[in-house]
């Protein structure tokens, strides 16, 4: 079955957020200056842009987060407490 564009725009949208912490993880591990400590954190924190508007969009159509919806925001929580306790 052919997605619609609608839908896989949804579906980056959601998923972007792993692109996000990724970048933040490798700032945080690899990098390690205090520089790249800020810019670690200003990735991740970019990182709640998509799926928080796409739960905007998702509220304003009266449609169901999902699973991508649960996933990027369960893996953004759990990496924000993951980087806190290693970086905070």
């Amino acid at each position: 079955m052919k997605k619609t564009r609608e839908q896989m725009v949804a579906d980056n949208m959601w998923g972007s957020a792993a692109l996000f912490v990724c970048a933040a993880f490798f700032s945080f591990v690899a990098v390690r200056t205090d520089g790249a400590d800020k810019v670690g954190w200003i990735l991740y924190l970019c990182g709640w842009i998509p799926p928080t508007g796409m739960a905007i969009w998702c509220l304003t159509k009266r449609r169901n987060l999902g699973v991508g919806g649960a996933f990027s925001f369960l893996l953004l929580m759990v990496s924000g407490v993951l980087f806190w306790l290693n970086h905070g």
